[in-house]
C-alpha cells in the first residue's frame, strides 16, 4: 500500500510534492496565528515585569521602615547634585549621599555602604572602593520594564559641571557607567527645589552651619527672617539633609506617597556622555547614590509656583526631549496605563497617568489635611 502523500508506479514510490500554492497558504496561516499570539504574549511579558516591579517596591519601601525602626526618621535625601555617598558620613543630615544608599543596609547590601568606611577621601583605598560602589548595579532599583540592572553612562562634574565634593574621580567614573535607578523619593509639592536654590558646600571643611538651607519653615508668621525660608519648604518625605519623623505625617501613612516609578524619556534609557545629545536628561544624568536631585527625587505640580501643570503631571515614558529642563520633576513608568507608587504604610498602588492633580498633589503632601480615598485609586 503507498504511504500518504504518494503514489505508486510499477512498484516504484514517487512523492507528491507541495504546490507554490499550498506553501504560501501554510506562511499565511502562520503569520495570522504569530500576529493573534503576539500581543498575548507581549502582554504575559509585561504582566511579569510588572509584578516583579512590585516587589522591588514592596522591597524598597520594606527597607525605609526598617531604617525608621532603627534610626527613628525615614532616609535622608543628601545634599544635592554635586555630593555623592561617603560611609565615613553615618546617616540623617550629615550623609551626602541619596536615601538609596542610606537604605542599603536594609537590603542586604550592607558590605556595600560600608566599604570606604575607616578610610580618608585621599586615599587610594577610598576611590577604590567609591568606583566600586558607584558601578555596582543592584536589581531592586530597576523596573525590568524599562531597563536591566547595569551601569548607564551620566554626565556628573567637571568639565561640563561642578566638581563632586570630595570625590572629584567620579566625573571620569559616571562617563563610563553608574548605577541608576527608576524609582524616586517623594519630595512633595516642593516650589523650590535642588540645582542653586538650597546651599551646597564645596568641600568638608568649607562647611558653614550656619548656612544650610532650611526645609522645615512651612508657614508664614510675620517675621521676615522666618518667612524668608518658607519657599525652602519641603512638604514630602525625603529631601534635602532630612530626618522626617513619621509623626510629622499628619495626613497619614497609608495617604502618603513614599518612593514612586519616576519618567524618563525613552531614549535617555541608555544614558548619555553628551548635555547636548538629542533626550538628554537632566533626571537621570548622575548616579543613584547623588544627594537631593532629580536623579532620585520628584515632585507632584504646586500651583503657586511658577512651573507649569503639565511638565509635573505623570505620565508614561515617551520620546518627548527635555527641553524646558523641567520635565525630570515628575513621576511616571514605562507600563501602559498606570505608574506605581509605594506609600508610606508599604502597601504598592497603581496611579492612573490621568489621575487628578489636586488628588496627586495631596497624596504627595504628607500635611496638608486633604483627605484621599485610596481604595479608589
Amino acid at each position: 500500500m503507498g504511504r500518504l502523500g504518494s503514489h505508486s508506479i510499477g512498484g516504484n514510490q514517487i512523492s507528491r510534492a507541495f504546490t507554490l500554492v499550498e506553501i504560501l497558504v501554510v506562511i499565511a496561516i502562520i503569520g495570522i496565528l504569530v500576529a493573534l499570539l503576539l500581543p498575548a504574549i507581549q502582554s504575559a511579558r509585561e504582566a511579569a515585569r510588572r509584578s516583579q516591579c512590585v516587589n522591588n517596591l514592596k522591597q524598597i519601601g520594606l527597607a525605609c521602615m526598617n531604617h525608621v525602626d532603627t534610626r527613628k526618621y525615614w532616609p535622608s535625601g543628601g545634599w544635592g547634585y554635586n555630593w555623592t555617598a561617603d560611609s565615613n558620613r553615618g546617616y540623617g543630615p550629615d550623609q551626602p549621599g541619596s536615601w538609596i544608599f542610606n537604605i542599603l543596609d536594609f537590603v542586604e547590601e550592607g558590605t556595600l555602604r560600608n566599604s570606604e568606611k575607616g578610610l580618608a577621601t585621599t586615599t587610594a583605598g577610598f576611590q577604590t572602593a567609591s568606583i566600586t560602589l558607584h558601578q555596582t548595579p543592584i536589581a531592586i532599583f530597576n523596573c525590568p520594564s524599562r531597563r536591566a540592572a547595569r551601569i548607564y553612562p551620566g554626565v556628573w562634574g567637571p568639565p561640563t559641571f561642578e566638581p563632586i565634593g570630595e570625590q572629584p574621580w567620579l566625573a571620569d567614573t559616571a562617563r563610563a557607567g553608574v548605577a541608576k535607578s527608576d524609582y524616586a523619593a517623594n519630595a512633595g509639592d516642593s516650589q523650590q527645589y535642588g540645582g542653586d536654590d538650597f546651599y551646597h558646600p564645596t568641600s568638608y571643611a568649607t562647611i558653614d552651619p550656619s548656612k544650610w538651607t532650611p526645609t522645615n519653615i512651612c508657614r508664614k508668621t510675620g517675621d521676615p527672617t522666618n518667612d524668608a525660608n518658607v519657599q525652602f519648604c519641603q512638604t514630602g518625605i525625603m529631601y534635602y539633609r532630612s530626618t522626617l519623623k513619621t509623626s510629622q505625617i499628619t495626613d497619614g501613612t497609608s495617604k502618603t506617597y513614599m518612593i514612586g516609578e519616576k519618567w524618563l524619556p525613552v531614549n535617555a534609557y541608555d544614558g548619555f556622555t553628551d548635555v547636548k545629545a538629542p533626550g538628554f536628561n537632566t533626571g537621570d544624568d548622575q548616579s543613584m547614590y547623588t544627594g537631593f536631585e532629580w536623579d532620585n527625587e520628584r515632585v507632584a505640580w504646586n500651583p503657586n509656583s511658577s512651573v507649569s501643570q503639565s511638565v509635573s503631571q505623570p505620565t508614561r515614558d515617551g520620546i518627548d526631549l527635555d527641553v524646558s529642563g523641567l520635565e525630570p520633576r515628575r513621576f511616571g513608568s514605562a507600563h501602559p496605563s498606570t505608574f506605581q507608587i509605594v506609600f508610606c504604610d508599604g502597601s504598592v498602588h497603581n496611579i492612573d497617568y490621568e489621575i487628578d492633580p489636586a488628588t496627586h498633589r495631596a497624596l504627595a503632601h504628607r500635611f496638608d489635611g486633604e483627605a484621599v480615598l485610596t481604595d479608589s485609586l
